[in-house]
């Protein structure tokens, strides 16, 4: 990788700043300051198109919508900029019921398998949000590395093909991409297969069975949290293993090179999903066995980035979660700017603020080769 290109990605960052903070108070739809979004909005000085764009990148325009519903603001905002977030909101309804069904399906599938596992994410936190406020295309379980090979042949046998879903069109991989992906991405390449449900016509499920991107790495905590289940409905992780998951595997995406250079690294969504669960159930009971488990796990580094730029975006004051960044942050933080080809261990780094590292359009361009 070359050197750093001139700033300009950084320039327009460091423009955009009254944007991306209005940006992310949209996103604190649990807690947000309604008084200085008003002022905001009319003081009139807003770089709507922006703030629009980012919001629709970022796959928040559902929240942002709900936010400003609550505000009751709709009216003072210019209807070019209102009537895509409106869109978007009762399309994810919609969306979002079509995901429900699905989940029978997986609850189908999910009692075939004689093997420990967990479903992750989007299953589990749909009914978490306000109806259409977070959808997703896929659904991803975890297991353990010796179990894939069965779930591989399970889904197959389900119909499942491996593959990507690019403008809505499948498209199969070749066995290569598929090993490389078990390799350096610790998932599978997902399994699709078309349902042609309202606004969903594929149902996707992701392979996970590591934590990071290298799979021997943590294959023994992935056994320890599949033994620790909360099969309430769907069967999943415990409250605090389902975090530590979302943290990692935050981290995995926001720090791997190929993830970089797809613009896929970095999404406000996935640091919603964790400003929603802070929210919900930080208490000093669940931030001493959240603290406790990351130490016994030694994902410090991953529960670290996360938490603590979840709580750098949506400003978060809250002192057991504090305390939890206090006893894990690890005595080198590099790390939270460096990013890792995994294929050939080649690191590089970024040196903007992470606001800015996050808004910017092309992260690539912003890396620095470490020698």
């Amino acid at each position: 990788m070359s050197e750093k290109n001139n700033g300009s990605n950084n320039q327009v960052g460091l423009r955009m700043k009254k944007e991306n903070e209005f940006i992310l108070e949209l996103c604190k739809f649990k807690s947000f300051d309604k008084e200085k979004i008003i002022k905001w909005i009319e003081d009139n000085d807003m770089d709507y198109p922006y703030v629009l764009g980012q919001i629709l990148w970022n796959r928040v325009g559902s929240v942002a919508y709900h936010t400003l519903l609550g505000c009751n603001v709709l009216g003072k905002l210019n209807r070019e900029f209102c009537n895509p977030l409106k869109s978007v909101y009762f399309s994810n309804t919609l969306k979002t019921e079509s995901f429900i069904k699905c989940i029978n399906e997986i609850l189908n599938i999910s009692a075939k398998m004689n093997f420990p596992h967990a479903w992750l994410k989007g299953s589990c936190l749909v009914n978490l949000y306000p109806k259409g406020l977070r959808t997703s295309n896929d659904f991803d379980v975890l297991l353990d590395s010796d179990n894939v090979t069965k779930m591989s042949n399970l889904l197959k046998s389900k119909g499942f093909k491996q593959g990507y879903i690019r403008n809505d069109i499948f498209k199969p991989v070749d066995r290569r991409m598929i090993l490389s992906s078990k390799l350096n991405r610790g998932e599978t390449v997902p399994f699709v297969k078309e349902i042609n449900f309202p606004l969903m016509k594929y149902i996707e499920i992701d392979i996970n069975f590591s934590l990071e991107y290298k799979p021997e790495n943590n294959s023994n905590i992935v056994r320890t949290i599949l033994e620790n289940i909360n099969d309430n409905g769907i069967r999943t992780l415990s409250q605090v293993d389902f975090l530590i998951h979302l943290c990692s595997h935050l981290y995995k995406e926001a720090t791997v090179y190929n993830w970089v250079e797809m613009g896929r690294d970095l999404s406000l969504y996935k640091f919603v999903d964790i400003y929603l669960l802070i929210t919900n159930v930080m208490s000093k009971p669940f931030s001493d066995g959240l603290t406790e488990r990351i130490i016994e796990f030694e994902l410090n580094e991953p529960c670290y980035y996360a938490l603590y730029n979840t709580k750098l975006l949506f400003n978060i004051e809250n002192r057991d979660l504090d305390n939890i960044l206090n006893k894990i942050k690890p005595k080198n933080i590099e790390f939270m700017t460096t990013i890792i080809n995994p294929s050939n261990g080649e690191k590089y780094k970024y040196d903007i603020d992470f606001i800015s590292w996050l808004f910017i359009n092309n992260r690539k361009k912003e890396l620095t080769a470490i020698k």
